[in-house]
């Protein structure tokens, strides 16, 4: 093969035409089956395609749009990251369309194409974890960000948070108040890289000698399971450990399991102590205020904006490590 590839090339690799590869980067998705559009996308980053710049010349009229796709844009961590996002766009002059995949990919993917066919000029992508080869072969062609979640095993520019540090500041603590007991409460992990991130935070402090005296456990809950969360409540109040503690992985289970233990008339924290991971607008006003992980959602969303406008820009820094990763904090409040 030779050291440049072309449009050819990567024709005859993928074994369709080269209109098929046209039109993939391009945009046009609609004639291409999700197998096809995988199977580009594969071999385009194996062999490390880079598309000429005729095709981007098609798209060199700005529309000063961006695409902003939430896989759920209804958690509270989403309406911080789109304030940030949407502050800076604004004063770039940028107009945002905001977008709901519903944690569906199927609508992850619809929406991508919806937004090629507006002629975007780059994504900024929460995305549902399942759509990794899609997203990469669109980063081929557009300027793409990632926000929150990571894709394996690729360098389009991403701004996240430390997620194990937000673990072990949460396990660290309850340990300073002596827990015998820390259940971590964390949504599945599936493809999602900061769930992934924490439960093996977690689960690697279980087996730290400076925590062998605390029983931890990790349970993988829907927040829509709300009979699951219940039962749980019961059983662990019923437990003999006198010094137990709950760690949720979300601003969302941490509201149903205030809702339940209020209606199984428990009483945080002296029941159990318990830390939640983002601090909602509620988290401070509740009777007993929750203590809290704090992730920097709002500068995530604006570093995010910078780093997109940035490329659209040409001012990108050859240099610039793709992978910005901020820092989270403690808010120590009543719940422990």
């Amino acid at each position: 093969m030779k050291n440049k590839l072309s449009i050819k090339d990567i024709a005859e690799l993928a074994g369709v035409s080269t209109a098929t590869i046209s039109r993939y980067l391009n945009g046009k998705y609609q004639s291409m089956s999700v197998d096809t559009r995988k199977n580009i996308a594969s071999i385009i980053e194996k062999f490390g395609y880079q598309p000429s710049n005729i095709a981007r010349s098609l798209r060199i009229s700005e529309s000063k749009t961006i695409a902003v796709i939430m896989a759920d844009i209804f958690n509270p961590y989403s309406m911080d990251v789109l304030k940030g996002i949407e502050e800076f766009c604004s004063e770039k002059g940028y107009t945002i369309f905001i977008c709901d995949a519903k944690n569906s990919a199927q609508r992850e993917r619809t929406i991508i194409e919806e937004m090629t066919v507006k002629r975007v000029d780059g994504f900024i992508i929460n995305t549902t974890g399942e759509n990794d080869y899609f997203i990469k072969g669109i980063a081929l062609e557009y300027p793409v960000v990632l926000v929150g979640r990571k894709i394996k095993n690729s360098n389009i520019p991403t701004v996240s948070v430390d997620n194990a540090q937000g673990i072990r500041l949460a396990v660290e603590h309850l340990n300073e108040l002596k827990c015998k007991k820390i259940i971590f409460l964390s949504p599945p992990a599936g493809h999602i890289s900061p769930r992934n991130e924490r439960i093996t935070e977690f689960k690697k402090m279980s087996g730290e000698d400076n925590f062998a005296h605390i029983e931890m456990k990790c349970l993988p809950v829907s927040v829509l399971e709300e009979n699951v969360i219940k039962q749980f409540l019961i059983n662990f109040h019923r437990s003999d450990s006198d010094m137990k503690s709950i760690i949720t992985g979300n601003g969302q289970i941490s509201l149903k399991v205030i809702q339940v233990a209020k209606e199984l008339k428990l009483s945080i924290p002296e029941d159990f102590l318990m830390v939640g991971f983002d601090d909602t607008d509620w988290a401070h006003i509740l009777r007993k205020p929750l203590t809290v992980v704090a992730q920097p959602t709002y500068k995530v969303g604006y570093s995010a904006a910078k780093k997109l406008i940035s490329q659209l820009m040409k001012e990108n820094d050859a240099d610039e490590n793709y992978l910005e990763i901020l820092p989270v904090s403690l808010i120590k409040r009543e719940t422990t």
